[in-house]
């Protein structure tokens, strides 16, 4: 599980913001937290959930960006031609003092109960810093030191051939990245725990996911199925039919995810959804589901195989603009099912960014769950609604917000 991520110099970010999933002390919407015990025995609450408000441009949606820049350059930076820089590197510019300056990322997780921190800096050309401390004993171990870009420290802890690892790190690749793909076994932990971390966006292959899904494996068509009815769409059944399309025609995004389920790019092919409704005298009609659906239906439907594989595997899922299409009560359901133990089995997290003030109550969120972005400066600063001193039961939250109390909404002239 995530604990918490933190970011510097990075797009509208400019100072380090952190955002904690960390339980404050209040045992209050106990659903709402899952109980982790360490390798030490100790225990941690960790939220299942975070929610980010703000103003448009505030800067809310940067910082589910910054988690999936820092994932891209973790999985692909081994791959990295020499010299030619980092991709995904993105200073803050409103101030001269940060545009040469390195950005730096740092994850705080949790997996199979032994907890990791790994972070690195770097420019635009290469990685400056780079380390990863794990603590199964409740000391730090150090399993990567690298500073000043291939200057490595002990890393007395990492087990394996690391000279051969440090040899082969090019100066904009990542070691972690790098001696992965070299086979570490120490290391192919805590990377495969980084990759619980899902994002999910409008551009990503959702949709394809879903049919994927539902075509391999009857189960979970079914499991997709009864999360569709769950809306009151009125469709009764879906049928996936698989055809052969041109590579041309596949997005990036796509080829991409395709390739790393194993699937070659030769094999790759499109996917048609018929939608099947009752008519008036019960008989069944069948819609192109692409061209006759709602943009709300289509966009439940290309939620629903991302959203079921989350929680049924533990993963953590970070979303922009949740609230898109999506009716406040389908969207407060979905939310939920994080909150609920008999769906939410295995510790699944959702962090989102969304502007559907009806969320906003002291039945769904702890205050802890609650956080806003606004602009200080030109710069995006994090903060969290326990920060501020709210009466059980009494304060109205969307209310309080909307009113300005909390900062984070646009002040209109």
């Amino acid at each position: 599980m995530l604990l918490e991520f933190s970011v510097t110099n990075f797009r509208s970010i400019k100072e380090k913001q952190t955002l904690s999933l960390l339980k404050t002390k209040k045992n209050e919407l106990e659903n709402n937290f899952t109980t982790i015990t360490l390798s030490t025995g100790k225990t941690l609450d960790v939220l299942n959930s975070a929610v980010i408000y703000g103003a448009n441009a505030s800067g809310k949606s940067n910082l589910i960006k910054t988690l999936g820049a820092m994932l891209r350059i973790i999985e692909n930076s081994f791959s990295y031609q020499a010299n030619k820089g980092v991709k995904y590197i993105e200073p803050f510019l409103l101030a001269k003092e940060s545009v040469n300056q390195p950005t730096e990322f740092e994850l705080d997780l949790i997996d199979e109960g032994v907890r990791y921190v790994y972070g690195f800096s770097a420019t635009q050309d290469k990685i400056i810093d780079e380390w990863l401390y794990q603590y199964p004993k409740g000391s730090p171990q150090n399993l990567i030191d690298r500073q000043s870009t291939s200057q490595w420290g002990a890393m007395s802890a990492l087990k394996g051939k690391k000279k051969i690892w440090q040899e082969s790190t090019k100066d904009n690749s990542l070691f972690l990245s790098t001696a992965v793909q070299l086979n570490s076994e120490s290391l192919a932990t805590i990377f495969s725990a980084i990759d619980k971390l899902k994002g999910l966006s409008d551009d990503s292959p959702g949709f394809y996911f879903t049919c994927h899904q539902a075509n391999e494996n009857k189960e979970s068509k079914e499991e997709i199925l009864e999360f569709m009815k769950t809306a009151d769409i009125g469709i009764e059944d879906f049928v996936v039919s698989k055809e052969t399309a041109e590579e041309a025609k596949i997005s990036d995004e796509v080829k991409r995810f395709s390739v790393k389920q194993g699937e070659g790019l030769s094999k790759i092919k499109r996917f048609k959804v018929e939608s099947q409704h009752t008519s008036d005298d019960g008989s069944v009609v069948s819609f192109d589901f692409r061209k006759q659906e709602s943009e709300g239906t289509q966009r439940l439907f290309k939620l629903s195989g991302p959203w079921l594989e989350v929680l049924k595997k533990g993963y953590c899922l970070v979303m922009d603009e949740l609230h898109n299409s999506l009716h406040p009560k389908l969207m407060a359901h979905l939310v939920s099912m994080f909150h609920n133990p008999e769906i939410n089995k295995h510790g699944a997290q959702l962090i989102f960014v969304t502007h559907e003030t009806s969320l906003l109550n002291q039945d769904t969120f702890r205050k802890d769950q609650v956080w806003f972005c606004e602009k200080e400066n030109n710069a995006t600063e994090l903060f969290s609604l326990a920060d501020f001193k709210v009466r059980k039961g009494v304060d109205n939250l969307e209310s309080a917000y909307l009113s300005g109390r909390y900062g984070a909404v646009p002040y209109l002239k």
